[in-house]
């Protein structure tokens, strides 16, 4: 009966999920995209609809890749995670008329569902003042993303209304690769005195403390740390990572109810910020001051 339906009305019952990613970044943020693609699959479930992902490493892959799906009627719509200040695929899908949403801000007006992102900096840094710290590095990711921005954005005004300065030695950039961010962070320590980082993703942050602790500073007595993204990473690292939780299922079951929702009904919904949530570990040194260290 299903097929019979598809037929009849046009419709593969199938949604793009498009992540224009470098392989080794979708697999350092497995963790992001399991959770997910888990809330994904729960929406598209309920209303008879399967998810396919897509792998673009760059914009003009992603353009391709969005043609040949439209032009074969491979998908009635996309969900497109990790949208850049460069995009040149939105104009594809403008073009196209098809039903798309974004996870992530994107830099033109168009539908999404995103993290809080400017809170969640807001709340990681102002997580690390209440420690008393003053001296704060932010480990941020590259600039061509835009919940880069919006959680250097949330670190910034963290500072301000702490009446804190803000300085642009203390913003170390890295892509959002481990090796990377253990270059950087080994790079700047020995230079700009800190007694503390934020660093925009978890990955990012397991690189971090490894090249603090190869460079004889302890975690968290000499420099607190406080990350981005409650995976399995930051759970069983050492020492545990505190964290903010994304709550990246229900933006993967948003993102693909509202895609679902433009493709029967032509509705499109406002978009949605999706609050973090501080998940307190070790990292920050919460255990220290509870002990009286």
């Amino acid at each position: 009966h299903t097929a019979a339906k598809n037929l009849a009305d046009g419709r593969t019952r199938t949604i793009g999920l498009i992540a224009p990613i470098s392989l080794e970044h979708l697999f350092a943020s497995a963790g992001f995209f399991m959770k997910l693609i888990k809330g994904m699959h729960q929406a598209a479930q309920e209303k008879g609809y399967v998810v396919s992902l897509y792998i673009a490493e760059s914009d003009d892959e992603a353009v391709i890749n969005i043609r040949t799906l439209i032009r074969s009627r491979g998908v009635d719509g996309f969900v497109i995670t990790n949208p850049t200040f460069s995009a040149t695929y939105l104009g594809e899908l403008k073009r196209y008329r098809i039903p798309y949403v974004f996870v992530g801000r994107p830099a033109e007006k168009a539908p999404y569902v995103d993290s809080d992102n400017v809170a969640i900096g807001k709340m990681a840094t102002s997580h690390l003042i209440e420690h008393g710290h003053e001296r704060i590095a932010i480990l941020c990711g590259p600039d061509r993303f835009t919940f880069c921005r919006d959680r250097l954005l949330g670190y910034k005004k963290a500072l301000a209304e702490a009446g804190l300065q803000y300085a642009e030695t203390l913003v170390w950039r890295s892509e959002l690769i481990e090796e990377e961010a253990y270059r950087v962070v080994a790079e700047h320590v020995a230079q700009d005195e800190i007694t503390a980082l934020f660093a925009v993703s978890d990955v990012q942050a397991i690189g971090a403390v490894r090249a603090l602790k190869d460079h004889g500073f302890s975690v968290p007595t000499d420099i607190a740390v406080v990350c981005v993204n409650n995976t399995s990473l930051t759970q069983h690292f050492s020492p545990p990572l505190t964290t903010v939780e994304l709550h990246e299922d229900r933006l993967g079951y948003e993102a693909a109810r509202r895609v679902i929702e433009v493709i029967e009904k032509e509705q499109e919904e406002s978009p949605l910020l999706i609050p973090g949530e501080l998940v307190v570990r070790a990292s920050c040194g919460c255990e220290f001051q509870r002990e009286g260290r």
